[in-house]
């Protein structure tokens, strides 16, 4: 039995390992392989690693974390988990094996859900992006948009005013209530 299961192979599972190595806790980390700033060319916003790219950021992470005997990585999913009565948790991977840990630590993340917009996905990570913290920068004092409808939406297109003075707010045919 682990001391801990961490799902999710990202920045925050990445370092959750490592803590748990540094603390001697057997961890299991799970990896589904599919990070959300995948499409990025270069990562933002974390301190050492500014302008790294994602791949290269994964793999130096998975470097430092073979230091520790106690942190065990796979390249797989977690399917299932199910609180035992004894308080501890089974966790069923994508091959069907299930694991057992005392703890679980959810490091997933969130999955981007892309407006039914052609050509949007080619381009997600590369000239659309999602967050303002991670890509304003690289897009300081050129034209934005702000795709949608939303009070959000307006939020997100005043906050960019102070990145560039030429913010579109595009609604996709939605109306705002004024």
């Amino acid at each position: 039995m682990y001391d801990a299961i961490i799902v999710g192979g990202g920045p925050a599972g990445l370092a959750a390992a490592q803590a748990l190595g540094r603390s001697l806790r057997t961890t299991l980390l799970l990896d589904a392989g599919e990070p959300r700033n995948a499409p990025a060319s270069h990562m933002h916003n974390f301190i050492t690693r500014d302008g790294t790219p994602p791949a290269e950021f994964r793999r130096i992470a998975r470097d430092e974390l073979s230091r520790y005997d106690t942190v065990e990585l796979r390249d797989t999913a977690a399917t299932d988990i199910a609180a035992l009565p004894e308080g501890s948790f089974a966790a069923t991977l994508a091959g069907g094996e299930i694991v057992h840990g005392r703890k679980v630590l959810l490091a997933t993340g969130v999955v981007d859900e892309q407006p039914p917009i052609e050509g949007i996905a080619e381009l997600w990570g590369r000239g659309v992006y999602h967050c303002p913290y991670c890509h304003g920068y690289e897009v300081r004092g050129m034209p934005l948009a702000v795709l949608g409808g939303s009070p959000a939406a307006v939020h997100l297109a005043l906050h960019l005013r102070h990145l560039s003075d030429d913010v579109a707010l595009c609604t996709h045919g939605d109306t705002l209530d004024t």
